[in-house]
C-alpha cells in the first residue's frame, strides 16, 4: 500500500515538474565560417545578428537585387525590350546564361524571372540596357549609385547590373540587407523572388517550349527547405564568383508573422551557403519575437495636483502602445531593453482628461526605439479659492492695469501738487489782500 501510494506521489511530482515552463534561455549568434552575415528585421531593419557586416565585399549575383530594384521603379512589367549584342557577348562564357538570342525581344516581367530565377546574367544587362535613358549600362549603374545614395549605404557602388567582378564594383552585408528589404516592399518583386518555377512564352525567334528546361532552373535551393522556426522561405537571391565565394540573400517568416533578412557572403561551398543561412534564420526566430512592450492605456503613475477640487490626484496613462523585435529570454531582455520617463511637472489644476503630462521613451541597448505620450486619465478642475486668486494676479500683472495705475498714481500726484500750489496762491492772495486792507484802514484813520 505505501509503494502504491509512493508511486502515486512520485507521478504527481514529475507530472508538475513537467508542466512547469522552462525559461527560454539565450543563445549567442551562430559560429558561421561565412566572411560577413547580418541578420535583420524586415518590418523595421532591427539588426538581430551581425558579423563584419561592413567589410566591403563582392556581390556576385547578389547585385541583381538592386538591379531588379531599379528596374521595378523604372519600368512597366508588361514593357518589351529588345536583346542588344552587347549584352549577350559581354557575359564571360563562364557565367549564366538563359541562352537569349540577339535581337530577341521579351517582356520585362520574362526577363526578371530569368534574372532572379536562374540568375540569367544577359537577362540582367538587356534589363540595364532597355531601362537606362541613354540605352548603356553606364546610364544604368548611374541611376543603381544614385538608389544606393537614397537608401543611405555607405559600402556600395556598382559598375555593373549583373554582379561581373571588377574591383569598383562592391557592396557590404549590411548594405544588401537594405537593398533587399526595399525590394521586398514591392509587390512584384516579392512575387518572383518566392518561386522556384516559371515558364516562358514565346517571342519573335521561339516558342516557348523551345527554351532549355536547365535555362528554367531554380539557383535558390533555400526555397524548398523546410524548418520548425519558420512556415516559409519569402526569397531572395543567390551569388557566386571566384572572388565573392558563395553568397545569399534569404529571407523567411514564421507563423507569428515575424519576418526576417539573412545576408550570408563567401561561404566556401554550395552546401554552406545554404546550410548557413538556415541556421542564421533559425537563430533569430528561435530567440527573438514581436513583443507589446506597452499597450495603450496602461496606468503609470498618480501625482498630487496643487488647487485640485477635493484633492483630487492625477493618474498618468500611456497615450499609445509600441511593440519592437527582442530576445524571447527575459534576462536578456532586461540588459538590452531601458525606459525613461519624463514628467511636465509641476502638475496644477486645471487638467483636461487627455491632456499630455509627459513622455515614456524606450531604449534597445541605449538607442532610442521608440516614445509614448503620456497623458492624464480623468479631467482634474480647480478650486473657486485658486481661480479667484489667480484672476487677481492675472489683474494685477496686467501691463494695462498696471499703465493705468501708474497713469491714476501721476494723475492723484499732479492733482495733489496743484492743490498744494493752489493753496499757497491763494494764501498768498489773502495775505496781499488783507494787508491792503489794513494799509488802507490805517490811511484813512490817520486822515480823519
Amino acid at each position: 500500500m505505501k509503494a502504491k501510494l509512493f508511486s502515486i506521489y512520485t507521478l504527481i511530482v514529475i507530472f508538475f515538474l513537467i508542466s512547469i515552463p522552462l525559461p527560454v534561455l539565450a543563445e549567442a549568434p551562430p559560429d558561421l565560417t561565412a566572411k560577413a552575415y547580418i541578420l535583420i528585421d524586415m518590418e523595421t531593419g532591427q539588426v538581430l545578428a551581425e558579423k563584419n557586416a561592413d567589410e566591403r565585399r563582392s556581390p556576385a549575383s547578389t547585385t541583381k537585387i538592386m538591379t531588379a530594384l531599379v528596374a521595378l521603379e523604372n519600368a512597366d512589367l508588361d514593357d518589351e525590350m529588345t536583346a542588344s549584342e552587347n549584352a549577350i557577348n559581354s557575359v564571360p562564357y563562364d557565367y549564366v546564361k538563359a541562352g537569349i538570342r540577339v535581337g530577341e525581344i521579351i517582356k520585362f516581367k520574362d526577363l526578371l524571372d530569368l534574372m532572379m530565377i536562374t540568375s540569367a546574367n544577359e537577362a540582367s544587362n538587356i534589363i540595364a540596357e532597355n531601362v537606362s535613358r541613354d540605352g548603356t549600362m553606364e546610364g544604368f549603374t548611374a541611376l543603381m549609385n544614385q538608389k544606393a545614395a537614397e537608401l543611405g549605404l555607405a559600402g556600395s557602388h556598382f559598375t555593373n547590373s549583373s554582379g561581373l567582378e571588377d574591383e569598383n564594383h562592391y557592396t557590404t552585408a549590411r548594405d544588401l540587407a537594405i537593398i533587399a528589404r526595399a525590394a521586398m516592399q514591392i509587390e512584384a518583386f516579392r512575387e518572383v523572388v518566392g518561386r522556384r518555377d516559371f515558364k516562358m512564352p514565346d517571342t519573335n525567334f521561339r516558342k516557348s517550349e523551345d527554351w532549355k528546361a536547365g535555362h528554367l532552373t531554380y539557383t535558390n535551393e533555400l526555397l524548398a527547405s523546410r524548418s520548425k522556426y519558420y512556415s516559409k522561405v519569402t526569397g531572395i537571391k543567390t551569388g557566386y564568383t571566384e572572388k565573392a565565394g558563395l553568397c545569399l540573400v534569404a529571407s523567411a517568416v514564421n507563423p507569428d508573422g515575424l519576418e526576417l533578412i539573412s545576408v550570408v557572403l563567401g561561404t566556401d561551398s554550395k552546401t554552406l551557403q545554404f546550410e548557413e543561412s538556415q541556421k542564421l534564420l533559425e537563430y533569430g526566430f528561435k530567440n527573438f519575437g514581436k513583443k507589446e512592450l506597452v499597450p495603450k492605456g496602461k496606468f503609470i503613475d498618480r501625482f498630487e495636483v496643487a488647487d485640485a477640487v477635493d484633492g483630487k490626484k492625477l493618474d498618468v496613462i500611456t497615450n499609445g502602445s509600441l511593440s519592437y523585435i527582442v530576445p524571447l529570454d527575459e534576462e536578456e531582455l532586461k540588459n538590452v531593453l531601458t525606459t525613461r520617463q519624463i514628467f511636465y511637472e509641476p502638475f496644477e489644476a486645471p487638467i483636461t482628461q487627455g491632456q499630455v503630462v509627459g513622455v515614456l521613451e524606450y531604449y534597445y541597448n541605449q538607442k532610442l526605439i521608440g516614445s509614448i505620450e503620456l497623458v492624464a486619465k480623468d479631467s482634474i478642475e480647480k478650486t473657486t479659492i485658486a481661480i479667484l486668486r489667480d484672476k487677481y494676479k492675472e489683474i494685477i500683472s496686467d501691463e494695462k492695469f498696471i499703465f493705468g495705475v501708474k497713469a491714476a498714481g501721476i494723475s492723484i500726484a499732479v492733482i495733489i501738487v496743484l492743490g498744494f500750489i493752489i493753496r499757497i496762491i491763494r494764501r498768498r492772495n489773502n495775505r496781499r489782500k488783507r494787508y491792503n486792507y489794513y494799509s488802507s484802514s490805517r490811511k484813512n484813520h490817520y486822515r480823519f
